[in-house]
């Protein structure tokens, strides 16, 4: 099994990969940074066709893109190469193919086009206009933050090449991203790429077979879903996340995987751009809002509205497009079965490519999963209203049987407390009059005829020993004495 040796073009460190992964990402073992395994055999100084390779440009998800130049014609051209690994899938080389033949089509002068296609040995490759400007994906990948107006008019620019490729050809981009738009030196914006677009025309299933076209950081949710009867609102889509990344520095939704930035795209409620850039007017965020409202059917329903609402925000005045209500939380819902089933199989974690993260996806193409589940929100979005009402009315349900329960646990002490209180009153008071009964029974309380004739005749008796002489008193011993003392004592105790 052979190999290839090259450097990391940031920090030069050398990497070894298999010839066979030729034009795919490996990361950099030292710097970490995502690295394009070169094509073997392609050098400065070949000669491909009638083209003199010069130096490379760039690659992208099908391959390399060279300078080079063309004798015959005297001038500079944009050579795009197949990718090995492309070269020997059918599916692949037909799109390629169509690639040449969508670009022939067209010529507006914000679109960068094609005007020829070949093989050389092998190697198939695609000649595009040159232009010698600056790729808006390395400003913005220097930190630059592209001041509102400007943004604006290369939107424009943008609206106006895609309206024309629509009206002409029915061709939607479908990767409209930063990386697809060159600025040339006079400050004319442009996009490239537009050969893996899609031709309503043609009834062509190339991205039915296990893939979808597009870039994550900036892909509609209906290409996320896979819905093979994407339009030209797809593209408005993407040029808004591309607009949103222009005025604040940052893409829209951000994750550590692919996957996790579709699901981002299909599920949470757009960042305010004012939040990332205070300096944005509220013109311009609304704008945003319009362009990459979830649901296609709230976008500009035609090119022609896109360019009306921009130019209005240009003027300082709000899009005519009315934003989408801010329901925040809501999934993107798909219009009908075909592409709910499909959301089955296009947003699956599960799949490799997928999980190989962001970086792998935006350098082209992503699997497609087979099968996978749908997942449930774990953002911590917001809640819609609809849904804040329903928890207020279970809460002040669980707080008001929550307070009948108190009150009724209350209620039951206090009923308690009074049964058992009111208990021992009763007992006691039963047992006084128990007693008092029994008191009356034996005749303590009310003394009987005979006692009181008793008392009265020992009364009679001690007055009669009181008149006696002391002499017989102090003969009485004193035992009687103290028992005569006591009698009257203890005979009122009966009453």
């Amino acid at each position: 099994m052979s190999t290839i040796s090259f450097e990391c073009p940031g920090c030069h460190t050398k990497l070894v990969a298999d010839n066979s992964l030729c034009g795919s990402l490996i990361s950099c073992k030292d710097c970490g940074n995502s690295v394009v395994i070169p094509i073997p055999g392609i050098t400065e100084g070949m000669k491909i066709g009638d083209f003199v390779l010069k130096s490379k440009l760039g690659t992208g998800g099908m391959g390399e893109v060279w300078l080079a130049y063309h004798a015959a014609m005297d001038r500079h051209v944009a050579l795009k190469i197949l990718s090995p690994k492309f070269t020997s899938n059918k599916v692949f080389l037909d799109r390629f193919a169509k690639e040449a033949k969508n670009s022939g089509k067209l010529s507006h002068p914000n679109i960068v086009t094609a005007f020829h296609a070949g093989v050389e040995n092998g190697v198939y490759y695609l000649a595009i206009s040159y232009v010698d400007g600056k790729n808006l994906k390395d400003r913005l990948d220097n930190g630059e933050i592209i001041l509102e107006r400007e943004a604006l008019l290369i939107t424009k620019s943008i609206v106006d090449a895609l309206d024309y490729a629509w009206a002409e050809c029915k061709i939607v981009h479908r990767d409209i991203k930063p990386a697809n738009i060159i600025i040339d030196r006079k400050g004319v914006a442009k996009v490239l790429d537009l050969g893996i677009s899609k031709s309503i025309d043609e009834d062509n299933q190339l991205t039915m077979t296990g893939t979808f076209v597009g870039t994550p950081f900036y892909m509609s949710p209906e290409q996320a879903l896979g819905d093979k009867n994407i339009d030209f609102r797809a593209d408005i889509y993407s040029l808004g996340a591309t607009l949103y990344h222009m005025v604040t520095g940052t893409v829209p939704f951000d994750a550590s995987t692919a996957m996790a930035i579709i699901s981002r795209h299909l599920k949470d409620p757009l960042p305010p751009a004012n939040e990332r850039n205070p300096a944005l007017s509220s013109q311009c965020c609304t704008l945003l809002e319009v362009m990459m409202a979830k649901r296609r059917e709230e976008r500009p329903q035609s090119w022609q509205e896109m360019r009306e609402d921009v130019e209005l925000v240009l003027k300082g005045q709000f899009p005519k497009t009315v934003p989408p209500k801010k329901e925040e939380g809501q999934i993107f819902i798909a219009s009908d079965s075909e592409q709910m089933s499909k959301a089955k199989t296009a947003v699956s974690p599960n799949h490799k490519t997928m999980a190989a993260g962001a970086d792998q996806a935006l350098q082209g193409e992503i699997k497609e999963p087979e099968s996978a589940e749908g997942k449930k929100d774990s953002t911590g979005a917001k809640p819609s209203k609809s849904r804040i009402s329903w928890k207020i009315a279970a809460i002040l349900v669980v707080f008001v049987l929550l307070m009948m329960a108190v009150v009724s646990i209350a209620a039951f002490f206090l009923v308690k407390k009074y049964y058992f209180d009111a208990k021992k009153s009763n007992r006691i008071s039963v047992e006084e009059i128990s007693s008092s009964n029994d008191r009356t029974a034996r005749g303590i309380d009310e003394p009987t005829q005979k006692e009181l004739q008793e008392f009265l005749a020992r009364e009679a008796k001690k007055k009669q020993d009181q008149k006696s002489s002391p002499a017989d008193k102090k003969d009485q011993p004193p035992t009687v004495k103290k028992e005569e003392e006591k009698k009257p004592n203890k005979e009122p105790l009966k009453w």
